[in-house]
């Protein structure tokens, strides 16, 4: 009697996952809202976007969508100065959380400083703060962005791939006084 129990939940499991009726989250995953969207113009011409039934303009439109953050994390306090030898810049700042469900998703662990040069990327510490020394002699700005790396195993390496999870921040090279 279990065996046939057994085989038949495990053929309706089967039935409903291929149909698409079943979807399995992890339980610290959470759902997030959805929203029912249409565009619309009407008769006269007028242009309008409805969310959930209610009618917005164009413009009311982009502010709605606006307000929802879309970046878990954000560079507060980002200086960057030339060293005394003037052949290299000293990038500083501090990650804040902008997005608490965002961030829950996964944790920034490190930045990414792009320059002239290229990206160099600098450690967070437990207080999510940042510091890196770049050689970079030309430099005029600098762009940090927060994120993690995932290591992917990629035709038969191992491949690390940083994963942006935060807004840009650029700020100008201050000069060495």
């Amino acid at each position: 009697m279990n065996k046939i129990i057994k085989r038949l939940t495990l053929g309706l499991a089967t039935v409903a996952m291929l149909g698409g009726a079943l979807t399995s989250l992890p339980a610290t995953a959470q759902a997030a809202k959805s929203y029912k969207v249409t565009e619309t113009t009407g008769t006269d011409g007028t242009h309008y976007f409805t969310v959930d039934g209610k009618h917005y303009t164009p413009a009311q439109f982009a502010a709605w969508e606006a307000s929802f953050p879309k970046d878990g994390y954000d560079i507060a306090h980002l200086k960057a100065k030339k060293t005394k030898n003037r052949r290299s810049i000293k990038v500083t700042g501090k990650v804040k959380i902008s997005n608490t469900n965002l961030a829950k998703q996964h944790k920034a662990t490190y930045v990414r400083i792009k320059t002239y040069k290229g990206n160099q990327y600098a450690k967070l510490t437990k207080s999510k703060t940042f510091s890196k020394t770049i050689e970079a002699p030309k430099a005029k700005t600098v762009t940090v962005q927060p994120g993690y790396y995932r290591t992917v195993k990629k035709q038969g390496k191992i491949v690390k791939h940083f994963h942006v999870w935060g807004a840009k921040k650029k700020t100008t090279v201050k000069a060495y006084k």
